[in-house]
């Protein structure tokens, strides 16, 4: 059995990855690289550059905390395969956590040359993986050279979207974000000033606090509310 066939049978039940069209199935099976990665050591850390997509097969991976003062785990992932990495697509920015292996972990990993050299050559697919991150953010993703194009309070309340909910369900105790992450070329692209006013009014409506550089985020809901508009409406 070749690697491709017993990773297919891998991902046979996976909803998102049966979805694909056929032609990118075969294209992840062919550039993915099984990690073995054993416990306390590091999938990848935190500043490090984008380093492409994973398909989580056994075991758990956790997160560090953003601050060092906060004490609690986020969670581990329940479901597998779980795919993350996708977040690097739509930023410019580096790795934003430590992710570490709780235990014995098997990874598939498609390097990040090889991911963006196959949506330079079929950027039809942009829109699966769209979908993908779609479906943790619980709002639509616009393509890429249209974030921008989002009024000003819609585009902070996406950015901090991205931020803190960009991995999902295994990170959902870990809704703290640096100011220092906010800025980016292709997700906010606004001036410091204007960005304060906008979370000045979203520390206001209860949506998130602000603690000296630290942004938490009170409410996923109604910041979900806040991204609401045509380009990130999800359509059923």
């Amino acid at each position: 059995m070749t690697n491709g066939t017993r990773w297919r049978s891998w991902l046979s039940h996976d909803h998102w990855f049966n979805d694909l069209p056929a032609s990118l199935q075969d294209s992840l099976l062919l550039g993915m690289r099984q990690r073995r990665v054993t416990p306390g050591r590091f999938v990848f850390e935190r500043d490090e550059p984008a380093c492409g997509l994973y398909a989580l097969l056994a075991g758990s991976i956790r997160f560090n905390q953003v601050s060092q003062q906060q004490h609690w785990l986020p969670q581990t992932a329940t479901a597998r395969p779980y795919w993350f990495g996708e977040v690097s697509l739509f930023d410019d920015r580096p790795r934003r956590h430590d992710i570490y292996a709780q235990d014995q972990v098997i990874l598939l990993q498609m390097p990040q040359a090889a991911f963006e050299q196959l949506l330079q050559q079929y950027p039809q697919h942009w829109r699966s993986f769209r979908k993908l991150l779609a479906e943790k953010l619980g709002v639509a993703v616009p393509p890429v050279d249209e974030v921008t194009l989002l009024p000003t309070d819609e585009r902070v309340a996406f950015r901090l979207l991205l931020l803190t909910e960009g991995y999902g369900e295994i990170d959902r105790s870990t809704r703290i974000v640096s100011i220092h992450d906010l800025p980016s070329k292709r997700g906010l692209g606004l001036t410091p000033e204007v960005v304060d006013r906008v979370l000045g009014q979203f520390a206001e409506r209860g949506i998130i606090r602000r603690d000296h550089d630290f942004i938490s985020v009170l409410n996923v809901d109604r910041l979900r509310r806040a991204a609401r508009h045509r380009l990130t409406e999800l359509t059923l």
